[in-house]
């Protein structure tokens, strides 16, 4: 290990103690972003409700699905796939929109990358409200199964930290990251079985690779499927979630071994 890493993993263990700092400045986050407002963060759950109902029903009826099985799977694909936009395009800003902070402020570097990852995480579990509204209108079966949700939400969050880890990196030294991200999951959206079943296109051999290589697919089903089924996922959806994790800690580490010492230039 050399002496660049070990300055790597010092900073990290530094930042993570400093959980007081990033948890109060994500959690503010949250507060400011909805400064004035009547409902404050309230506006989350509003927002995710209105889209399950406006396009619950019409999609339902329109690939002939039962509302009672499908408005709870879109609920819950939704909440993941928000989760995983915020992660990638808001927390992607970490260091950008905390150039303030970094430039007068002694703190170590990835205090921004946990307080990034605060905030989205914050407004994921805002927006898994409107599951539990729709789990009692639907009467979505809950029993020892659905505690499979807990592991599959805590790999995801594992992953949202290396995202953000990795395009905040990205995001500081090359500014058009951020757009580019945002069209890349505009597309990645309507590829990936969120407002339809998964299982229309693995009925189309031919389109079933579109299901089984979609990382985002695996990341979304290790929390829904066991949410909707009250079921672990299948075992290869979460061995899928497992090499991304690892793909992305290689990654992450290239990165920031590149451009760590860069970030004040660059902001």
């Amino acid at each position: 290990m050399n002496e660049e890493t070990r300055a790597t993993i010092h900073d990290v263990v530094r930042s993570a103690r400093l959980w007081h700092i990033w948890t109060r400045l994500g959690i503010q986050d949250v507060r400011l972003r909805f400064r004035r407002s009547a409902l404050g963060p309230a506006w989350i759950f509003v927002n995710l409700a209105v889209l399950v109902i406006s396009i619950g029903f019409i999609y339902a009826n329109l690939l002939g699905q039962d509302p009672r099985e499908f408005l709870p799977y879109l609920t819950a694909g939704l909440i993941m796939w928000l989760y995983l936009t915020n992660t990638i395009v808001e927390g992607g800003g970490a260091f950008v929109n905390s150039e303030g902070y970094i430039r007068q402020i002694s703190l170590p570097i990835y205090v921004y990358v946990f307080r990034a990852f605060v905030s989205v995480a914050l407004t994921m579990l805002i927006t898994l409200g409107a599951f539990a509204v729709v789990v009692a209108i639907y009467r979505v079966p809950v029993s020892v199964g659905t505690l499979f949700a807990i592991p599959g939400l805590l790999l995801v969050m594992i992953t949202s930290l290396l995202l953000i880890a990795i395009f905040a990196h990205l995001n500081a030294r090359f500014r058009d990251i951020a757009h580019m991200a945002a069209i890349g999951m505009n597309v990645l959206f309507y590829m990936t079985p969120v407002i339809f079943p998964a299982d229309l296109l693995r009925r189309r051999r031919h389109l079933a690779f579109v299901v089984e290589l979609n990382p985002a697919y695996h990341l979304i089903e290790v929390v829904r499927h066991p949410l909707v089924a009250a079921a672990p996922a299948e075992w290869h959806t979460y061995v899928a979630v497992a090499v991304i994790i690892g793909v992305l800690a290689v990654c992450a580490a290239a990165v920031i071994a590149v451009f760590q010492r860069r970030i004040v230039f660059a902001l």
